[in-house]
């Protein structure tokens, strides 16, 4: 049966990241002969305190620890906390693409996915930042590390990478469709749930080197997916969507999220789970509860979330958004 992309509820999105990441540009490359540079050209530098700017947009955050903070976004942008978010300071990547998504292991060693196939590591907490080779210019929305061995990839048409050697070389396992996978967690070296367009949900317990469809009984794209522990997981998408799963992924079902705004990112722990998306959308379950909307006083679209030991992490997005998360989630306490 052949699938037909309709922009129909993606239009708010679409726009933002046309817009703001330039895909449009990003597509544009995958025709181009030689692969980008190995090498990024980021040297290291002082420290340069990070200043407001309307024009930055934030699609991912991560932590390496309690303190330590890594923020990415447009035109190569890296932002870091050592303090909990108390001061940022700017990064130089050595790069222009857009960065999609995060990831750290520790406050020194971390990986960054992009444009243009680009994936980015640090050995030392982002001072200097290194180009490693993927072997494609396929924009890479998603990027996740479970030790300093193995990590993961994933990206537009099925493409799915994968590592054995912290990134030094990259395997590409790709899923055998087109269909766009925008989100992943992994729970160990083995077992990772990926999802996407189309209702996608897949799931593989060899580390990717052979994938089960499972049945999410929606049609529409998911952005994101996490999992607390092997049997209980969350995957959110368009209008709202948060799908539940309390056996591993055999079996979801579709809970109230309380909001109507696509969802984008999502994170969490086991006392709390955290939802963002367009128009400033969040939305929170406490374990054993339902989920409920909170006011974050911004439009902005969210795209990135980190939750972090109990309520405390952020939320970032749009026009250089940065929010604390308890703040919102404990103000919502009182209503």
């Amino acid at each position: 049966m052949t699938r037909i992309r309709t922009i129909g509820g993606l239009v708010a999105w679409g726009v933002l990241l046309l817009a703001a990441a330039g895909w449009s540009t990003a597509l544009g490359k995958t025709g181009e002969g030689e692969a980008p540079p190995t090498r990024a050209t980021a040297a290291p530098s002082a420290a340069k305190a990070y200043r407001y700017d309307y024009f930055d947009n934030f699609y991912s955050i991560a932590a390496g620890d309690r303190a330590a903070l890594w923020i990415v976004g447009n035109s190569g942008r890296i932002l870091h906390s050592p303090d909990a978010g108390k001061t940022w300071q700017v990064q130089s990547s050595g790069t222009e693409e857009n960065l999609l998504s995060v990831s750290f292991l520790g406050p020194r060693k971390g990986w960054v996915g992009g444009h243009g196939g680009t994936i980015l590591h640090t050995e030392d907490g982002g001072a200097t930042w290194v180009r490693q080779t993927t072997g494609t210019q396929l924009p890479i929305f998603t990027v996740g590390f479970v030790n300093e061995r193995m990590g993961f990839a994933c990206g537009y048409f099925g493409l799915f990478l994968r590592t054995t050697d912290g990134g030094k070389t990259w395997e590409n396992k790709s899923f055998g469709e087109d269909v766009t996978l925008r989100g992943m967690h992994f729970l160990n070296e083995k077992e990772g749930f990926l999802v996407g367009e189309f209702g996608t949900i897949l799931r593989t317990d060899n580390g990717g080197s052979s994938f089960i469809r499972l049945n999410s009984s929606v049609p529409l794209t998911l952005f994101a997916v996490h999992f607390s522990d092997p049997k209980s997981g969350y995957a959110v998408g368009i209008d709202g969507t948060v799908l539940r799963t309390s056996d591993g992924g055999r079996s979801w079902a579709r809970e109230e999220s309380g909001v109507k705004d696509h969802l984008i990112g999502i994170s969490g722990n086991d006392q709390v789970i955290v939802a963002v998306g367009l128009r400033g959308s969040m939305t929170a379950r406490d374990k054993g509860g339902r989920w409920v909307p909170h006011e974050t006083n911004t439009l902005n679209w969210l795209s990135g979330v980190n939750v972090s030991g109990g309520r405390q992490g952020y939320a970032v997005g749009a026009h250089g958004t940065i929010l604390r998360i308890e703040e919102i989630l404990d103000k919502g306490r009182g209503k």
